[in-house]
């Protein structure tokens, strides 16, 4: 659209039901990339409080993590196949509790400490509703917003509209975002250089999976552990992800 900053174009996403069908084997293939998921929960969990809410939980792989850290965690989705897998792993674990449903459906079980979504907020159409809606009926004042989104536009593909993703951010835009939601930002970076770089070639360029088969595990046992060294210590200007922290401002 002309006119619209680029962080705010929207794409053309598939349906819900295929784009779930998608990510039920993406999910599935992202289950054994350990060294992965281990990096996105050394980022997050300082941010962490007692009381936790996962939006798009998807099969509980960061579930299981946060469960390991807080108190409580609330882990929703909207898809009933997940909400599935989600209540068959967490069966007996009385600090899970599982939701089938929206933001709105969540509001009912906080106030929270923190709420996570990792790779969500680019599927939901209203971002900026959702990112108010947090702040205000989810979040305790001082409470916390966790974000880890797809980043730049150059890099959205065919697999991204597949897996149903409205668009990807820049950091510069989510920023401006979470302040006019009402949040103090307090960490914002770009993440994963060499995947941003992987991605525009795999996704973009020769328009592959990206999440399938060997390159996924070669990429998470050599690559991953080397990235994760080398960007505690330098913060790239361009990456796979965007990580951002955001608090709700005391009262």
């Amino acid at each position: 659209m002309a006119g619209t900053p680029a962080y705010k174009r929207t794409k053309v996403r598939a349906d819900f039901s295929a784009a779930d069908a998608e990510l039920a084997a993406t999910l599935d293939n992202l289950d054994g990339a350990d060294n992965y998921a281990g990096w996105i929960f050394e980022l997050i969990e300082p941010y962490l409080g007692p009381e936790v809410l996962e939006i798009g939980a998807g099969h509980g792989t960061f579930t299981e993590m946060l469960a390991s850290k807080a108190k409580r965690v609330v882990a929703s989705d909207i898809s009933e196949r997940c909400v599935s897998r989600l209540r068959e792993r967490f069966s007996g674990q009385e600090s899970v509790e599982v939701l089938h449903g929206s933001v709105d459906s969540a509001a009912v079980h906080g106030p929270f400490d923190s709420v996570i979504l990792i790779n969500v907020l680019e599927h939901i159409e209203d971002d900026d509703g959702a990112l108010r809606e947090l702040a205000t009926r989810l979040l305790r004042p001082g409470g916390r917003v966790v974000l880890w989104v797809p980043a730049f536009s150059l890099l959205y593909s065919d697999f991204d509209r597949r897996i149903g993703h409205y668009r990807r951010y820049r950091r510069p835009g989510l920023r401006k975002q979470l302040a006019d939601a009402g949040y103090e930002v307090l960490d914002i970076r770009y993440v994963n250089a060499v995947g941003a770089v992987a991605w525009l070639v795999l996704a973009r360029l020769l328009r592959r999976t990206p999440t399938h088969g060997t390159p996924v595990k070669v990429f998470d046992r050599y690559f991953v552990p080397v990235l994760e060294r080398l960007e505690r210590r330098w913060h790239p200007p361009f990456g796979q992800s965007v990580l951002a922290i955001a608090t709700r401002p005391p009262e």
